[in-house]
C-alpha cells in the first residue's frame, strides 16, 4: 500500500474537495474547517495551499484571505485540445494489439461503469472514466504522460464534473462511445479508433452556455 506525506494527504484531498465541487469556486478557504475535517495538523494544510495556488486553483487577496479559483475556460480548452491529440495516437498504438487479459480489464471497467451508471454514483462513474482513458496509456507504456496531463487537466476536470451533474442522462451515451473505442482498437482500425477518440474528446467542453447559465460566478475566461 503507497505511503504519502501528511502534506500529500492535504494535497490531494483539497484538490479533490475542488474538483468535486465541495470547494466551490470563488468562495474563501477556511484553514481552522480544513484542520478539523482532515484531523491534520496546519503546516502540511499551509504546504498543500501552496502547491494549489502554484496549479492555479486558489488565490490570496491581501488583508482578506485565501480563496477557491474560478474555472478557467481557456486551460480546460486548452487542456482538452491536448488530450485530444495525445490520446489519438495512443490509441493507435494500442491497435498493434490488445491481450485478451488486458481486452477482459478493460471490459469490465467498462461493465462497472455501467453499475455506477444504474446506481447513479457519479463519484464513481467519473473515476472509471478517467480509469478507461488512463488505461490506454498504460497499454502503449506511456503512463507518466497521463500523469503529467492529470496534473495539468484540473481545470477540464471540474469542467467535466459539473457537466456530469448537469448532462446525467448522457451517462450512456459516454459508456457507448467507450464501448465504440474499445471495439475499433481490438479490431486494429486505427481511423476509426482515432475517430472515435476525437469525436469523444472534443464533447468534454461541450455544453458550456448551459454551464455558463446555470452556474454563473464559477467560470472565468483566463483571468481571476
Amino acid at each position: 500500500m503507497e505511503e504519502i506525506s501528511l502534506f500529500e494527504q492535504a494535497y490531494r484531498e483539497i484538490r479533490q474537495q475542488i474538483l468535486y465541487d465541495v470547494l466551490k469556486p470563488g468562495t474563501k478557504v477556511s484553514w481552522k474547517q480544513l484542520e478539523q475535517q482532515m484531523q491534520i495538523g496546519r503546516t502540511p494544510i499551509r504546504e498543500a495551499l501552496i502547491q494549489l495556488r502554484k496549479d492555479g486553483l486558489i488565490y490570496a487577496v491581501p488583508q482578506s484571505g485565501t480563496y477557491i479559483s474560478k474555472i478557467n475556460l481557456k486551460s480546460a480548452a486548452n487542456a482538452r485540445f491536448v488530450r485530444e491529440n495525445l490520446e489519438r495516437l495512443i490509441a493507435m498504438e494500442c491497435c498493434a494489439g490488445l491481450s485478451n487479459e488486458v481486452q477482459n480489464s478493460l471490459e469490465l471497467i467498462l461493465l462497472e461503469q455501467e453499475k455506477a451508471m444504474l446506481e447513479q454514483d457519479k463519484y464513481k462513474f467519473f473515476e472509471l472514466d478517467n480509469v478507461f482513458h488512463k488505461s490506454f496509456f498504460e497499454i502503449a507504456g506511456k503512463e507518466e504522460i497521463w500523469e503529467w496531463l492529470d496534473a495539468n487537466n484540473v481545470h477540464l476536470d471540474r469542467f467535466r464534473w459539473l457537466r456530469l451533474n448537469l448532462k446525467s442522462k448522457e451517462w450512456e451515451h459516454i459508456i457507448e462511445q467507450h464501448r465504440a473505442i474499445l471495439n475499433a482498437i481490438i479490431e486494429q482500425n486505427l481511423e476509426e479508433s482515432s475517430f472515435l477518440l476525437s469525436l469523444h474528446l472534443h464533447e468534454m467542453t461541450e455544453e458550456e452556455q448551459s454551464l455558463l447559465e446555470h452556474y454563473p460566478s464559477y467560470f472565468s475566461d483566463g483571468n481571476l
